[in-house]
């Protein structure tokens, strides 16, 4: 879900995770697994969390994939 709600771990919440990712990209293009690994250190998400926020961020148009690396778009 995207809004989250009272209920909702926030450290798990779909913007946060997203953050993340966005702030990893930041520093140096990377593959899929890497990127994974270090997004989910100390935060122990789920793969299929970690998708949804690709998804969400390619949907945005905020990310751009080459084959199994991701990168932030240039704009």
């Amino acid at each position: 879900m995207l809004i989250p709600s009272k209920y909702e771990n926030l450290e798990k919440s779909l913007l946060v995770v997203s953050a993340a990712i966005i702030s990893l990209l930041k520093i140096k293009r990377m593959n899929l697994e890497d990127l994974f690994r270090k997004a989910e250190k100390g935060k122990s998400i789920s793969l299929d969390l970690f998708y949804d926020a690709l998804t969400f961020l390619w949907i945005a148009d905020i990310i751009e994939t080459d084959g199994f690396h991701v990168f932030l778009k240039r704009s």
